[in-house]
């Protein structure tokens, strides 16, 4: 559909004007008396200029019916590139003189083509002549529109081109917070890619021309605007290779797309000298690296690879935009007048999904990150806290109660006995036990309370909100949800009580007096024959946190 879309607009006002090439640059006196009439070339299939052999010479433009002067008609050039353009409308005594930089470029228009005035519009059997310097492979559509329809398409053109790049430029600064908040060479590679698009997109069509030396870098050659483009390929291979995980997912991928960055690499160098040449390697290095990325996403998209469906989805338009800008600007197709701000629509399109997509990536690092973080403090055994985990949850407790001055109490729970189950019945039954046991105390707990395995068979439950009578009660609570029925098991059916030890915060404590305390409790209840919950003396004397 797309490519529909693309051809049928190419073939729009193809019967307004009738465009004739005169290959030679004779002086315009003789030109304009009409010597040279017998050696012009057959009519263009299409109204369209491209002259990729001279470096100046003459086009004839006639229309095919008179065009009044009424509404103010304009010769409209679109994409004119480099083109510097002397025209000579009927009547005229002296030319006119248009570029898209330098003196010569009218701020009166919008920088997507060249206007020329027909103050007396076409009258019949007349014709406006172009003096053209300057060789382009580039076609540059003709057209003429009256001066309000001119304006109408400057403001649409303006309105769309400043979303555009409004919209790169916002993506490549969020890209380069994302690569000094992350350090994934990824989003430095994005912004790069980035930053070569605008800077290619408003070199090649004229955004630039305001800048100071803008006619000296951008106007006297497309040296500037190759180097950009072949650099926005190689920032692009980067990017998607390390977005796309190539050199670990697909090595031989990943040799072919630095194949491609080679190639970019040498159009690179080629660029700085002239010729036809370098143009030539950067396209091959675009429908290369292309060509490439198309098969690597579309293979590990196969194989469920997340990225390189976002590639898949971002990337397709902008391919393909790609492709056609390349053929178009190698003269192997005429593409519609609107192929560049197509170009411009797919590159933001493009950078917005693949926004998207880093998003998404640097969502699931920080799930990975969580991921290490929760497992780094939690028991493998009975997926409670670790003895790390369980500190930090009462270190986080007790600061919350000195600063809102609420009681906290703590519970040492012991297995009873332990050590003789996992000699009677083995480890892996022993650690069965465990994770029912650490089941069953759940149970008697709120959800912000705390419980942890702090050793080997000893549990630390952290009560937040609870006096040492409230706690007591808890803990009793656990005691009896362990030893009101064995723990059954598919191999053994084992009977097993507990023994804890309970220790209220008091004010201005430190955490080592209040696990000495607790852990004292606890022996206390081992001491009395087990299967029982003691409470911990108040702490004697001052303390200090």
């Amino acid at each position: 559909m797309l490519c529909l879309l693309l051809l049928c607009p190419s073939l729009a006002a193809a019967a307004e004007l009738v465009v004739r090439e005169l290959r030679d640059d004779p002086p315009a006196a003789e030109v304009l008396a009409g010597l040279h009439d017998a050696r012009l070339l057959p009519p263009e299939p299409q109204p369209m200029l491209r002259q990729p052999a001279r470096e100046a010479q003459w086009w004839r433009i006639e229309a095919r019916q008179p065009v009044p002067a009424d509404d103010a008609p304009q010769l409209v050039m679109r994409s004119p590139f480099l083109y510097r353009v002397e025209a000579w409308p009927p009547g005229a005594r002296a030319p006119t003189r248009h570029s898209l930089y330098g003196e010569h470029a009218d701020d009166r228009y919008s920088h997507r083509a060249l206007v020329i005035a027909l103050p007396g519009g076409i009258p019949a059997g007349q014709a406006v002549w172009l003096r053209v310097e300057y060789r382009s492979t580039m076609a540059s559509p003709l057209s003429v529109e009256p001066l309000d329809q001119v304006h109408r398409e400057d403001m649409v053109f303006m309105a769309w081109r400043s979303l555009v790049l409004t919209c790169l430029a916002v993506l490549a600064v969020l890209g380069l917070a994302f690569w000094g908040g992350t350090g994934e060479r990824s989003y430095g590679y994005f912004s790069a890619m980035l930053v070569c698009a605008i800077g290619y997109l408003a070199s090649i069509s004229g955004d630039l021309r305001w800048m100071p030396g803008a006619e000296t870098l951008f106007g006297s050659g497309p040296q500037a605007n190759r180097i950009i483009a072949c650099l926005g390929v190689m920032f692009s291979n980067l990017f998607q290779g390390s977005y796309l995980d190539l050199r670990r997912k697909s090595p031989l991928f990943d040799r072919l797309l630095h194949a491609g960055t080679a190639i970019a690499v040498l159009g690179v160098m080629l660029s700085l000298g002239s010729g036809p040449l370098p143009a030539r390697v950067g396209n091959l290095a675009l429908l290369y690296s292309a060509l490439v990325l198309l098969l690597a996403s579309g293979w590990l998209a196969l194989r469920g690879e997340r990225a390189a469906r976002v590639v898949l989805v971002s990337w397709s338009a902008l391919m393909v935009f790609c492709v056609l800008a390349a053929a178009h600007m190698m003269g192997l197709w005429d593409g519609p007048s609107w192929l560049g701000q197509g170009l411009a629509g797919a590159f933001a399109l493009a950078s917005l999904l693949l926004a998207l997509g880093l998003s998404d990536k640097l969502l699931q690092l920080r799930r990975d990150r969580d991921h290490a973080s929760r497992q780094a403090t939690i028991d493998p055994v009975t997926k409670t806290f670790n003895r790390h985990g369980i500190e930090e949850r009462l270190f986080q407790a007790v600061e919350r109660a000195r600063a809102r001055d609420e009681p906290l109490s703590i519970a040492f729970v012991d297995v009873d006995r332990f050590k003789e189950i996992n000699d009677r019945h083995g480890h892996s039954i022993g650690d069965q036990c465990l994770r029912i046991v650490s089941w069953r105390l759940r149970n008697q707990l709120r959800r912000q309370d705390g419980l942890g395995r702090y050793g080997g068979d000893e549990f630390l439950v952290v009560l937040p909100g609870h006096d040492a009578r409230s706690a007591g009660r808890i803990a009793e609570r656990m005691r009896v949800s362990v030893n009101c029925r064995p723990l059954s098991m598919p191999d053994a059916s084992i009977p097993v009580t507990l023994s804890i030890g309970v220790a209220e915060l008091g004010p201005g404590e430190s955490m080592s007096s209040l696990f000495e305390r607790a852990d004292t409790a606890l022996y206390a209840s081992k001491s009395a024959g087990r299967d029982r919950a003691t409470a911990a003396a108040p702490p004697e004397g001052l303390w200090t946190t």
